[in-house]
C-alpha cells in the first residue's frame, strides 16, 4: 500500500495495541469469578436508582474516565463528542492514558476506594483483576432487553474481556500485530515482501536489507520485543496442538518449544539486523518511527493501532505485511483495546450510559471514519486500509501465557528477551524463574 493512499486514509487522524496482540480468531479467555464482582451484578438496578436521583436533583455527577490514549488517533474526538454530548448530566473527566505505567495507576486508584469509573485497559490483560473482584461484570448490562447492547459489538473483541463466560470489558478497538515496510527504499534493493511469509523467509528478508542497503533490517520499541518470541510461541504450539494449554498455563515454561522460539529472537539480534544493536531493547516507539522516517530502519514491527504515528510525516511509501510465521500456520498475537469498570466505582450506571454511548453507530461512525475497524457491527468502512486490518485480525489468538499474571506480563515486557539477548542471565535461569512464576499464578 502506497504512502498517499495510507496517507488519505489515515492522516485525518488514523489507527492495534498492544501487548500489546489469526487461526479461528480472538479466543475466550478462562478465570474465577470472585465473590465481588457477582456481587455488583446485582446491584444493577440498585445503582441506576442512585444515578436517577442525582438527575432529578439537577446536580450533575462528576464521572472520571481514565480513557484517552492518544495513540489511537480517534480517540480524542470521539471523547470530547461524548463529553459535549451528555454534558447536560454529567461532567466528564477525561484523563489521558499512561501506558507504560498503567497497572500501577489502576491499582492505586482502586486502592483508595477512589478509582476513576472507566479505565483503559486490554480485554487480554484483565484476569488478574477479575481474580481479584476488582473489574465489575458487565455482563447484565451487556445482555439486557434481549442481548441489545452485546449484539451490537463485535463478539471476537467482546470476547477478548470474557472470563468465565461473563464480560468485564467493553472494546476501544481490535489490536493486531503488523510490520510496516518503507517501499520504496525495497524496491530501489529489488528486495520483495511476501504477502505471506515464513520465519526463515523474513530472515533472508533481513539478509537482504543488510547486504543491500544503508538500513537495519528491523526494529521495535522496548516494549513490544518480546512479540517475536510469542508469535513464534503461538504458531509453533498450534502445530504441536497444545496452544490452548500454553495459553492456559498448563505446560511447564521449561518446554524446549518456548526454548526454540527465544533463540528465533535472539538470533535475530546476534545477526545485528535489530535496530540499533546496543540500544535495541531499550528504544521507545517515538525513537523507532523517527528511524524508520529517517530511512534508518526498512522494517518496524509494532500494532495497527499506530499507524496513523507511522504513516504522519512520510516522504516514502509504506507497505504493510503480516507477521512471519514460525510454524505452518499465521496465528498472531493481539485482541483489543478496551475499557472497564472498577468493581468499587463511585458511578458505575454513569459509566455504562457513558460507554453505551461511546460503542454507538455515531461515534463508531467517528472511529471507522479515522481509518479504524468499528467495534459496532451496525457501522460499516469502505476503507481498504480498515479492511486489510480486519483481515488480520481473524489470525489472533488472544489467550497467550503472558497474560496469566502481572507479574508474567511484567517478566515478558521487561526481562526475558532484554536479558537473554544481552546475555545478562542464562536461558535456564531465566525459564527457571519463568517456570516459578507460572506455578504461583495456578496455585492461586
Amino acid at each position: 500500500m502506497g504512502k498517499k493512499l495510507l496517507a488519505v486514509l489515515l492522516s485525518v487522524v488514523m489507527t492495534l495495541g498492544m501487548m500489546t496482540g489469526c487461526g479461528s480468531g480472538t479466543q475466550e479467555n478462562s478465570g474465577n469469578d470472585s465473590e465481588s464482582g457477582s456481587q455488583q451484578g446485582s446491584q444493577t438496578e440498585e445503582n441506576r436508582k442512585e444515578a436517577t436521583g442525582k438527575e432529578e436533583s439537577g446536580k450533575k455527577t462528576k464521572v472520571v474516565c481514565y480513557v484517552v490514549n492518544t495513540a489511537t488517533t480517534s480517540q480524542e474526538p470521539i471523547w470530547n463528542s461524548i463529553k459535549e454530548k451528555l454534558s447536560d448530566r454529567y461532567e466528564i473527566e477525561l484523563l489521558e492514558v499512561d501506558t507504560e505505567n498503567l497497572d500501577t495507576v489502576i491499582k492505586t486508584g482502586i486502592a483508595s476506594g477512589e478509582p476513576a469509573d472507566i479505565y483503559f485497559k486490554q480485554g487480554q490483560y484483565l484476569k488478574p483483576y477479575v481474580d481479584a473482584g476488582q473489574a465489575l461484570d458487565l455482563t447484565p448490562y451487556l445482555t439486557e432487553n434481549n442481548g441489545e447492547w452485546l449484539n451490537s459489538l463485535d463478539q471476537s473483541l467482546v470476547d477478548v474481556g470474557k472470563y468465565d463466560g461473563k464480560y468485564y470489558s467493553v472494546p476501544m478497538t481490535g489490536v493486531y500485530a503488523n510490520f510496516y515496510y518503507n517501499a520504496d527504499l525495497l524496491k530501489e534493493a529489488g528486495i520483495e515482501i511476501p504477502s505471506e511469509w515464513t520465519w526463515d523467509q523474513f530472515m533472508e528478508t533481513c539478509a537482504q536489507i543488510d547486504e543491500k542497503t544503508e538500513a537495519y533490517p528491523y526494529a521495535i520499541c522496548g516494549l513490544c520485543n518480546d512479540f517475536m518470541a510469542r508469535n513464534a510461541l503461538l504458531s509453533k504450539s498450534n502445530d504441536a496442538g497444545t496452544m490452548e494449554a500454553w495459553g492456559n498455563a498448563e505446560v511447564a515454561v521449561t518446554d524446549p518449544l518456548l526454548q526454540e522460539c527465544l533463540e528465533q529472537t535472539k538470533e535475530l539480534y546476534d545477526k545485528g539486523y535489530w535496530y540499533p544493536k546496543d540500544g535495541a531493547m531499550i528504544t521507545t516507539r517515538d525513537e523507532v518511527i523517527a528511524a524508520f522516517h529517517q530511512g534508518k530502519v526498512a522494517i518496524i514491527g509494532d500494532v495497527n493501532a499506530v499507524s496513523g504515528m507511522v504513516a504522519e510525516g512520510c516522504d516514502f511509501n509504506i507497505g504493510i505485511a503480516a507477521w512471519p510465521k514460525a510454524g505452518k500456520e499465521n496465528i498472531s498475537l493481539g485482541g483489543a483495546d478496551a475499557y472497564f469498570i472498577p468493581s468499587n466505582a463511585q458511578h458505575p450506571d454513569a459509566a455504562i450510559e457513558i460507554l453505551k454511548e461511546f460503542t454507538s453507530e455515531e461515534m463508531q461512525q467517528i472511529h471507522a471514519d479515522y481509518g479504524f475497524a468499528p467495534v459496532n457491527v451496525n457501522v460499516t468502512s469502505e476503507d481498504p486500509l480498515v479492511q486489510q486490518f480486519a483481515d488480520l485480525k481473524t489470525r489472533i489468538y488472544g489467550s497467550e501465557l503472558m497474560y496469566i499474571s502481572t507479574e508474567m506480563t511484567a517478566f515478558w515486557q521487561d526481562v526475558l528477551i532484554e536479558d537473554y539477548c544481552l546475555e545478562t542471565n542464562g536461558l535456564d535461569e531465566l525459564l527457571n524463574q519463568m517456570e516459578k512464576l507460572r506455578q504461583e499464578a495456578v496455585q492461586k
